[in-house]
Parts: structure tokens; C-alpha cells; sequence
């Protein structure tokens, strides 16, 4: 009981933190949204998927790697830093010269001048990677969300300043360069105040050698979840059209919104709390199955408040213009208490150093999910496409846990699926319901 209110305590922890910034990323959007057209943010989200892939190659699996370290003294700190700056030169230029290619897969002139400002984006995320990551081991969630705060607002007020002397496209996407740019200022300033010190520019390049154990299998799953994740705006973008791209950005981004809160703000802590308690697996799947059935219960209760009231939120958080995005929210709704739970699976077979198992997962994960978003989109609509995004996510809820109990917690399934019933039949109910009615 004590480890889990350990738990809880330092999950309550991160929630504080990034609760702040997500309340400034959900008024931005509200800002922006009333600026900006759909076919505008098509655009951005157009390229934003090979500006993600960008950033997978930039981090590369080092956080987490980083926060399993048991020693790390400052040459290899400072080596590690510049090896992450470095590659952040080598990919921000690489993306840069990739501006052709990609306007011309897209077909679209505009995405030209969005590419110059996520150049500068993808160097400053991979040298905020290090800083970031000692901060997460010590658990310094507060630092990390004042970070985000400052990155969110005062890049929302550039790009409102600048939406009145230069175009739509490069106003937008401008927010994108100065968050990183903030944010990394913060970090790095923050990171003096960590076990490890703040990094500095050495010459210690080996000390990247022994995180790649670790850091290998992590990239590798982030590497193979990258298109599971991303495949669906990849296609839209290119058979459906920058408008129809919007739609499904915005509505996807108000499904992430209940994630973020119940889960995506909770992650960070799991890995770096857990560590100290690996060594007793059976406490460890005691603290998961409590855990994750209390995440399962918040899912149903948002999952059913946002399909009932999906007209009324796209109105209150994007206005009148955005109202196509409502039938396609309510959907996508209906994937969230699955997401809500499996979305902390990763930090436990982190915390027990199973990434190799995770890559598995992230690789079985990646085949029905592109398999759904490649038959939508043979179907040629939005519809289907997130219909099938839904049935996908439950099928890989069951193939994660399955791996995780039988492989990592060597238990069996029975108590946890049993603890799952409610979750798993309210999201029959509504799919029944979205499909009859």
C-alpha cells in the first residue's frame, strides 16, 4: 500500500504540472482555431508528419535510457549532450533539404514555407532531449511544465502578432519554432538543478555507447509506432486533401485532450518511480491492475461525455467553422477508455527494463493499425477510416497486455481483464449505439 501511494504521489505530481500546460495548449487552440481555417491547418498537418519522424530519429530512445542510468558522471553527461546537438544540426538540415520531395509528394506549393520554420523545431527538440531527461529521472515535473507553459504562450502570441504582417501558412507555423526555442531555454536553464548538473559542449562523443542498449529497442518501438500513429494523416493528407486532413487533425487533437489529462500527464512518472521497486514484479502487478482499473473507470466517464456532447465541445473550443468535426470526434471517442489505460503500459515494461518486449508489442501494434488505416482509406472516407482506427486500438489493447502479463508479470490474465469489464462494455455499447442510430 505505502508503494502505491509512492506511486500516486508522484503521478499527482506530474498531473500538477502538466495539467498548466495543457490548459494553455486547450486556449490556444480556442485562439488559433477561430484564426485559422481547416485547410490551413491541413497544410501544417500535412507536413507535421514527416517533422514527427524527424524528431523520432532525433531522440532516438536517449530519455528513457538516460533516466535507467545508475551513474553518469559530467564527461559523459557533457559527451551525450554534444552527440544530441549534433544530430539535431544533421537532421534539421536533412529535413530542410527535403523541402522539394515533400511539396511534391503533397502536391502543395504552401508546405514550402512551413518546412524552414520545423527545421529549426527538430534542432531545438533534439537539444532539449538531454536536459529533459535528467529532469525527468529526479522527477522535477513542475520545472518541466513551467517550461511548457512559457513555450505554449508566448509562442501562441507570436504567431497572433504575426498573423497580421505575413501570411496564414508561415504565422502558424512559426508557433512551431519559437515553442521549441522556449521550452529548450527553459530546460536548459532548469537542468542545473539535478543530480547530474546542467550539460555543457564535450568531447566525450563514446558516452552515447552504453545507452544504445537500452535506447535501441526504445527507438525501435518509437521507430515502428511512428506509423501506426502517423499513417492515418500521411494518407488523408495525400488521397483526401489538406481540408479533410484538417477535420481529422482537429478532431484526433480534442480526443488526445482527455489522454493527455488522464494519462499522457501521468506517464513520466511511472518509469522513473517504479525503477527503484523492480526487483519485486508481483507489488509491481499489484500497483498496475489497482491502477489501471481507476484510469478505466475516468475513461468511461469522458468517453461517454464527449460522444453524448461532441456538437457542443467542437462549438465551445473551435467555433461555428468547425462543426464537420463533431460525427468524426464522436467516433474517435469511443477508442479513449482503451487509450487511457494501455497509454501507461510502456512505463511498466520500461520500469522493468522489458523494452525489447515493448518493441514486440509496438511491432504487432503498428501491423493492425495500419491495416485498419489502409482499408479506410481504400474506402475513401473519414468515416470508416476512424471506425476502423477504433476496432484496431481494442485489438492491440488485448495483444499489450497479453505480452505484458504473460511475459513480464508471468500472471495470469483472468483478475486483470475481470477488473476491464466495464470499460470493454460501455465501448460496445456505444459503437452499437453510433452504428444503429
Amino acid at each position: 500500500m505505502i508503494i502505491n501511494k509512492g506511486l500516486y504521489s508522484a503521478v499527482a505530481r506530474s498531473m500538477a504540472g502538466r495539467y498548466s500546460v495543457y490548459l494553455c495548449n486547450l486556449v490556444s487552440l480556442m485562439i488559433l482555431a477561430r484564426m485559422f481555417s481547416p485547410n490551413v491547418y491541413g497544410v501544417i498537418a500535412s507536413v507535421f508528419v514527416v517533422y514527427i519522424f524527424f524528431k523520432l530519429f532525433s531522440e532516438a530512445g536517449l530519455g528513457p535510457a538516460v533516466i535507467n542510468l545508475d551513474s553518469f558522471d559530467s564527461k559523459e553527461r557533457d559527451g551525450v549532450f554534444s552527440v544530441t546537438l549534433l544530430l539535431g544540426i544533421a537532421l534539421g538540415s536533412a529535413f530542410l533539404a527535403m523541402s522539394d520531395v515533400i511539396v511534391a509528394f503533397y502536391n502543395e506549393d504552401a508546405i514550402g514555407k512551413v518546412i524552414p520554420y520545423l527545421s529549426i523545431a527538430i534542432f531545438l527538440f533534439s537539444a532539449s532531449i538531454l536536459p529533459n531527461a535528467l529532469l525527468l529521472r529526479q522527477q522535477s515535473h513542475f520545472r518541466i511544465a513551467n517550461a511548457g507553459v512559457a513555450a505554449e504562450v508566448l509562442s501562441t502570441i507570436t504567431t497572433v502578432i504575426l498573423f497580421s504582417y505575413t501570411s496564414e501558412i508561415s504565422a502558424l507555423a512559426s508557433k512551431y519554432a519559437v515553442s521549441s526555442l522556449v521550452n529548450f531555454v527553459c530546460l536548459y536553464y532548469f537542468s542545473a538543478q539535478n543530480e547530474f548538473g546542467r550539460p555543457r559542449i564535450g568531447s566525450k562523443l563514446s558516452a552515447i555507447k552504453p545507452l544504445f542498449g537500452f535506447s535501441l529497442y526504445q527507438f525501435s518501438f518509437n521507430f515502428i509506432n511512428f506509423f501506426s500513429r502517423n499513417l492515418d494523416s500521411l494518407l488523408i493528407g495525400k488521397y483526401l486533401g489538406p481540408f479533410y486532413l484538417g477535420i481529422y487533425d482537429k478532431s484526433y487533437q480534442l480526443m488526445r485532450y482527455p489522454l493527455m489529462l488522464l494519462t499522457f500527464s501521468m506517464a513520466p512518472a511511472i518509469q522513473p518511480y517504479l525503477r527503484k521497486h523492480k526487483a519485486d514484479i508481483a507489488k509491481v502487478e499489484s500497483i498496475h491492475r489497482d491502477f489501471t482499473f481507476k484510469l478505466s473507470l475516468l475513461g468511461i466517464l469522458v468517453s461517454v461525455g464527449i460522444f453524448i456532447f461532441s456538437d457542443l465541445i467542437v462549438t465551445i473550443l473551435l467555433g461555428d467553422d468547425w462543426q464537420s468535426v463533431s460525427p468524426i470526434l464522436a467516433i474517435l471517442a469511443i477508442s479513449i477508455p482503451a487509450q487511457v489505460v494501455s497509454s501507461t503500459s510502456g512505463g511498466f515494461f520500461q520500469a522493468l527494463n522489458r523494452v525489447k518486449l515493448l518493441f514486440v508489442s509496438g511491432l504487432l501494434s503498428s501491423f493492425t493499425m495500419i491495416s485498419a488505416i489502409v482499408y479506410g482509406v481504400y474506402l475513401e472516407s473519414l468515416n470508416a477510416i476512424c471506425e476502423m482506427l477504433v476496432i484496431a486500438i481494442y485489438i492491440n489493447f488485448f495483444q499489450v497486455y497479453i505480452i505484458l502479463y504473460i511475459c513480464v508479470f508471468k500472471q495470469s490474465l483472468g483478475k486483470f481483464f475481470f477488473k476491464m469489464l466495464p470499460m470493454l462494455v460501455s465501448s460496445v455499447v456505444m459503437f452499437y449505439i453510433y452504428k444503429v442510430f
